[in-house]
């Protein structure tokens, strides 16, 4: 290899290792329908959530702008969530969202009454301000991809041999004020 063309492979390498985590594919890591539908059976065993949902259970859609896997992901998971169409006898409220900043995501939570945020692949670099606008909100914050829950995400669905998988960040999960029995804990991988 000459030295220009060794010099443009090792500079072109060389960007691409240093290239931002949230560029690299991150794809959701169970299918979404299985995801939906984990989502919906889990959240009526938080111990608040009848406390705090209004005629409908709120699930905002938290996508990266202009990052097509992560809207690609927004579009599945509403279509899955759509299909179940239920959480016990409330309907099912899906709205999207590009996220912005912590401060646009609380007052989005607050006026529009959202139960459930589901944080899209893309977002790896916000998940620690998203963790931080939902501190004490009494959301549930769901990962499409579950590495997000080490980070600070309440919970991740991902597959391992065949079968679905929870993951809870219980920490998070109190400082957001979701709580969670110990019988689905038990169920869960606990960080």
């Amino acid at each position: 290899m000459t030295l220009p063309r060794r010099a443009f492979v090792l500079g072109l390498f060389a960007a691409v290792a240093s290239a931002p985590g949230d560029t690299l594919a991150e794809p959701a890591t169970a299918p979404f329908a299985v995801q939906a539908e984990i989502v919906t059976r889990i959240l009526p065993y938080d111990r608040g959530f009848w406390d705090k949902v209004t005629g409908h259970v709120s699930i905002v859609l938290l996508s990266k702008a202009g990052d097509a896997e992560s809207a690609s992901a927004a579009h599945q998971m509403r279509k899955a969530l759509l299909d179940i169409g239920k959480v016990r006898e409330r309907p099912i409220l899906v709205l999207g969202a590009e996220y912005s900043t912590p401060l646009e995501l609380t007052a989005l939570c607050r006026e529009r009454a959202i139960n459930v945020v589901y944080v899209c692949p893309g977002l790896a670099r916000e998940v620690a301000a998203i963790r931080g606008a939902l501190a004490g909100s009494g959301v549930l914050s769901v990962a499409a991809v579950e590495p997000y829950v080490t980070q600070g995400i309440v919970l991740g669905v991902d597959v391992a041999n065949g079968k679905p998988r929870m993951s809870i960040n219980l920490a998070q999960a109190r400082a957001q004020r979701v709580d969670f029995p110990s019988s689905i804990l038990k169920l869960a991988r606990i960080y």
